[in-house]
């Protein structure tokens, strides 16, 4: 070897040597690799390798909330089992047993959360839903999370996953309220309604305030469009106009969505130091730092939202149904450590406007990790228009399982598997699923003399 190839060797070692440490710290802090799966015997569990899942102490989530089973921290909670049809849900207040320590209750006792049988399920697994009434009624601070009073959280928990399916009769962006004015005729519930041939929107009904109520067919134009404009009922032909001041300027007047929240974490019990994390049909707000995202609900349907929070590196990540909504930063210093741990002080509807609002909750799932794992029905996630997350039981780096949880998943063989490591990172490509793989038989041992 001449002198020059001994130089372009030796120029060459540290590049190669970087590259490789390179290489070993990438996989380090590469996503999930996802590199085989194996359905149960009686498929009603699935086993999935690879590398890169990372480690979870409690393969379980804190709560997987379905009415009609729950699971407290991988236990069967069956507490709520013995509800029926129209059932108001207790609090734990109210019995030992319960799963959620707080709820809708006092003067809006009428609205409160209740079970459902009648109304249609999400999927055809779900038996029982919550229904949830009015512009206020939620449950809130999960027993598993922090005990009877739910306030009891463990010390700095950095991460909070929250996946639930919400339905609301009508989209809650586009809830208003306003007074008759000048009202001739009667509309009825259900009707369209034009309104000044700049906007259409479907007319409510009338609520115990003698407010008319409507939901816009789309975003409404601004408010000083509206203002005076005829509201015709297609087909009662009733008419009034829009008033043309707010309501808070005197007791006639028009009222737009305002805030309504579908989730807010808390870490305080009091709500004063913390994380103080909320999320409305129009923006998300996390002490001094607002995000201006709208959620695109969509009324009359099953909508899957989930919130991503970590505390530590200080930033949220939202998705509505299977697509990401928003993500953002904001300040870690706001987490109080040796205290708390963010927890769900509520979830479902709270606001002002939908007062004829009926809404409905289930498939609650709740961890203090982002790991997770989901069936989605494309091979890329961000490809996916529908996922369920599923239920692990088993879970380190290599290996986990999870009982699954089909939901509206028409055809399992037809999905694949994400799964997602504690910075909420997927598989880039989905595994799929073989419907015709199961386990082989457990080892018998025999012995020939």
């Amino acid at each position: 070897m001449n002198a020059q190839s001994l130089y372009r060797k030796a120029k060459a070692a540290p590049v190669l040597m970087f590259a490789a440490l390179s290489a070993v710290a990438f996989h380090i802090n590469a996503a999930p690799t996802v590199s085989g799966a194996v359905l149960g015997e009686d498929s009603s569990t699935l086993t999935i390798v690879g590398t890169g899942f990372g480690q979870k102490p409690q393969a379980a989530p804190i709560l997987l909330d379905k009415l009609d089973t729950s699971y407290e921290n991988g236990a069967v909670n069956s507490a709520y089992q013995i509800l029926e049809h129209g059932d108001k849900v207790p609090t734990a207040s109210e019995s030992n047993f319960s799963i959620w320590a707080a709820g809708s209750s006092g003067a809006w006792e009428s609205v409160r959360p209740a079970v459902t049988s009648s109304h249609q399920p999400r999927h055809d697994e779900s038996k029982e839903h919550y229904f949830l009434r009015g512009q206020n009624s939620t449950l809130g601070n999960p027993v598993a999370h922090g005990g009877q009073t739910g306030w009891n959280t463990p010390t700095d928990d950095k991460q909070l996953y929250v996946s639930w399916w919400y339905k609301p009769k009508f989209p809650p962006q586009r809830y208003w309220r306003i007074s008759p004015v000048s009202l001739t005729g009667e509309y009825i519930p259900g009707e369209p309604l034009n309104i000044g041939g700049i906007a259409k929107a479907t007319f409510i009904g009338i609520d115990s305030d003698g407010q008319l109520n409507l939901a816009f067919n789309e975003k409404p134009p601004t408010t000083k469009e509206l203002l005076g404009s005829t509201i015709v009922g297609i087909e009662s032909g009733a008419k009034s106009l829009f008033p043309d001041q707010h309501i808070s300027a005197s007791s006639i007047g028009y009222e737009s969505p305002g805030s309504q929240k579908y989730i807010r974490v808390w870490e305080d019990p009091a709500g004063k130091e913390g994380i103080r994390f909320s999320w409305t049909q129009m923006h998300q707000t996390i002490g001094t730092t607002v995000n201006w995202a709208e959620a695109p609900l969509q009324g009359g349907k099953w909508n899957h939202l989930e919130l991503e929070l970590d505390t530590q590196k200080g930033f949220a990540r939202l998705h509505v149904n299977s697509k990401k909504l928003t993500e953002f930063s904001f300040d870690p210093a706001l987490d109080r450590e040796g205290k708390w741990s963010p927890t769900v002080a509520l979830i479902g509807l709270e606001g002002k406007v939908g007062r004829l609002q009926e809404s409905h909750l289930d498939d609650i799932y709740i961890d203090n990790t982002l790991q997770r794992v989901v069936l989605a029905n494309a091979k890329s996630i961000n490809d996916a228009t529908h996922y369920e997350v599923q239920q692990p039981v088993k879970w380190d780096d290599q290996s986990i399982t999870v009982i699954i949880h089909k939901g509206a998943i028409p055809d399992i063989s037809a999905y694949y598997i994400f799964v997602f490591d504690d910075q909420g990172n997927p598989n880039k490509e989905g595994y799929p699923i073989c419907g015709d793989c199961k386990l082989p038989p457990a080892k018998i041992d025999l012995s020939i003399e």
